[in-house]
């Protein structure tokens, strides 16, 4: 699977996605502690159940997809309600980066409930983020 990811020329190419890196990023970008560490339990379970090194491939070729561990609506839905104000923020920020509305940028996550695609949307984005600023 490295051989597809371009500019890539050695195993270690992929270290600086770690755990740790990805709620160090989190935390940078003005993720609160508890929000964190909703995210960060799923991608642990991510990383346990296959290698560090499946997990840093896998990790760096979201290109925007929605991580599996996020999809279900419930889990969404649960996130927003624990976090409506920051998930707020996060959408206005979205919208204003991309210049799109939040629910145009959610189009292709289905037809699900409005919160969950604000929350879907949110890791989606951010997530994705920090993979790639994690490898500049």
């Amino acid at each position: 699977m490295l051989k597809k990811i371009a500019g890539f020329k050695d195993k270690n190419s992929l270290a600086p996605i770690t755990l740790d890196n990805i709620q160090r990023a989190m935390y940078e970008i003005g993720f609160d502690k508890a929000f964190v560490g909703e995210i960060i339990k799923p991608l642990a379970i991510r990383v346990n159940n296959n290698s560090e090194r499946k997990f840093q491939e896998w990790f760096y070729e979201l290109h925007y997809r929605l991580p599996d561990e996020f999809k279900d609506d419930e889990f969404a839905i649960k996130l927003y309600e624990n976090h409506a104000s920051f998930i707020e923020k996060e959408v206005i920020k979205l919208e204003k980066e991309t210049e799109l509305p939040w629910e145009k940028q959610a189009e292709d996550l289905g037809h699900l409930d409005e919160k969950a695609s604000k929350v879907q949307l949110v890791i989606r984005h951010r997530l994705s983020d920090i993979a790639l600023d994690l490898l500049n």
